[in-house]
């Protein structure tokens, strides 16, 4: 299993996560790792770091201001319109460009990579 691990916040298609274990990616949805209506900070994000899971998300505002140490990494997802294969492909994309998870530098934009 690769070293990528992803948890997809519930604003993003959990098609997603599909996708990306056919690729052979670690990937789990919120609602089906933690439950539907999750609080970011007090659910999500303990949650994730305790998962090693590099949060993929649309919420912007509320994730894209979080300091470093507060996360094991965030994927930033402006385009919250894009279709579930279109977040994958962009993910695999990321993964594939990277040396390992030890070079991700901690927040990506998605949008770039699609």
């Amino acid at each position: 299993m690769s070293e990528w691990r992803f948890l997809l916040d519930e604003n993003i298609d959990p098609k997603t996560a599909t996708y990306l274990r056919k690729e052979d990616l670690a990937a789990e949805h919120v609602r089906d790792a933690l439950w539907q209506g999750a609080a970011d900070e007090a659910d999500v994000l303990p949650y994730a770091l305790e998962q090693d899971c590099i949060v993929v998300t649309s919420d912007v505002t509320d994730f894209g201001r979080l300091p470093p140490e507060s996360h094991a990494g965030i994927v930033l997802l402006y385009d919250d319109t894009m279709p579930a294969y279109q977040v994958a492909s962009g993910l695999i994309a990321m993964v594939d460009a990277y040396p390992g998870r030890s070079a991700f530098p901690g927040r990506e934009e998605l949008d770039a990579w699609v």
